[in-house]
């Protein structure tokens, strides 16, 4: 039993009992990206590997009884958490894979928890080590990727190498994972496949069937990819080779000509996220305003909610559509007014080629600060106090200078082929762009 805790000297006082019961600490992690030093793409996902840093918070602990496997009380701790940087890996699920999760009546966190634990589980398989070395973190929405991710890091501070060599055999990490959760004979999850008896949330939520959908999505969706790929490639053959206009990849870099006219979009909403149960119902915000510039006009063109039919027959006009998080959100709201599908629309979101390189996500703001030396004086929280004032004008304005920063940014990398940001350091360090 423990008698006394001494956080300031790190000494601890116990005495010997006989007690009928055991205990199970319960807490919290946070994890934050440092650096990405390699990625890859597989199964229809982006495999990172880096430094991170890892928040391990105890909140309290659980008494169970020995015989019965009862829960007798739960005692809640005041200790400060554990910081330390380490190597990991991690992996996002992405948003349209999300949504059918959702939409299937799944739930997703419990989904990637599962996830999470069994690739744990299974990660001896794949690299010398217990699979107490390592430890684990999954979430919903993880703010500096925009998506939901799961984590596995090297336990030790300072990392020893284990997820790196797992980074190399990502592919068969998944592959071993759906395997282990699909082929255990279980109905909602078992030790032997994604229950964990380290895991600080009592193993809850805890979704197996969900766990399966969105792995089996994930390949589902590569090997449809790489059929369509070899089915193109033949039809292409057959033809003579004859050139065919397809839609730019997500995440690839898009190519530009001098004489290209370009468009820069902006949308601001009449509603929060919060307000509308989350950044994936985002066609549920409503519009305020958009302002589309135009640069064979040179000109910035404004657009209320009664124009928005207007504004999707502009996008169409233009050889190319440049924004910042654009396909994550702009798009997501104007499909609330329309069954377009702006897939088709040749774009180029900046957030997006950033976070390939970057393995996270920057503010426009920052990127402009950094690169362009231009400050944002208000940011969209603003603009949502000025829609229910009644402002429209302000917002409007507000909009614009948005679109100016965008397109200032675009250009800027277009010429010099790269932007500025600030690192951990407080180091400004080049992002290479393609443009």
């Amino acid at each position: 039993m423990v008698d006394r805790l001494d956080l300031t000297t790190r000494t601890v006082a116990v005495s010997k009992a006989l007690v009928n019961y055991y205990t199970r600490v319960r807490g919290h992690k946070l994890t934050e990206i440092i650096k990405s030093e390699d990625q890859k793409f597989i199964w229809e996902t982006n495999v990172y590997w880096g430094k991170i840093k890892v928040t391990d918070q105890v909140t309290e602990y659980e008494l169970w009884r020995v015989q019965s496997k009862t829960l007798i009380d739960r005692i809640s701790l005041d200790l400060p958490p554990q910081i330390f940087e380490t190597e990991g890996l991690w992996y996002q699920i992405p948003e349209s894979i999300q949504r059918q999760c959702e939409s299937n009546h799944f739930d997703l966190m419990g989904a990637l928890h599962a996830i999470e634990h069994a690739a744990i589980g299974i990660f001896p398989l794949l690299v010398m080590a217990d699979h107490n070395d390592v430890g684990g973190m999954s979430t919903n929405f993880h703010p500096q990727m925009g998506t939901a991710v799961v984590f596995i890091y090297d336990g030790i501070p300072g990392g020893v190498g284990l997820t790196r060599q797992a980074f190399v055999y990502a592919q068969r990490l998944f592959e071993y994972t759906l395997k282990v959760i699909r082929d255990c004979p279980c109905e909602s999850g078992c030790p032997s496949c994604v229950q964990s008896p380290q895991c600080g949330s009592g193993n809850r939520p805890m979704d197996k069937k969900g766990a399966i959908f969105i792995l089996e999505r994930l390949k589902a969706h590569a090997e449809r990819k790489c059929t369509d790929e070899i089915s193109n490639q033949a039809s292409d053959a057959q033809a003579g080779f004859q050139k065919k206009q397809q839609k730019t990849p997500v995440g690839a870099s898009v190519q530009v000509s001098e004489d290209l006219q370009f468009g820069v979009l902006d949308l601001e909403t009449q509603r929060s996220a919060a307000e509308v149960g989350g950044w994936h119902r985002a066609d549920r915000m409503g519009i305020s305003c958009g302002v589309l510039y135009d640069s064979k006009e040179d000109t910035f063109i404004e657009y209320l909610e009664d124009h928005i039919v207007r504004l999707i027959e502009d996008l169409q006009k233009v050889d190319l559509i440049v924004g910042f998080n654009i396909k994550r959100f702009d798009y997501l709201v104007l499909k609330g007014y329309s069954k377009f599908d702006f897939s088709t629309l040749n774009t180029l979101d900046i957030l997006e080629d950033i976070h390939k390189h970057l393995g996270f996500r920057l503010s426009l703001a920052h990127l402009a600060q950094e690169t362009l030396g231009a400050t944002k004086q208000v940011d969209g929280l603003q603009a949502l106090k000025w829609w229910k004032e009644g402002r429209i004008r302000d917002i409007v304005d507000y909009c614009k200078i948005d679109v100016q920063l965008t397109r200032d940014l675009y250009l800027f990398g277009r010429q010099n082929g790269y932007l500025i940001f600030s690192n951990r350091d407080q180091k400004r360090v080049r992002i290479p762009v393609n443009w």
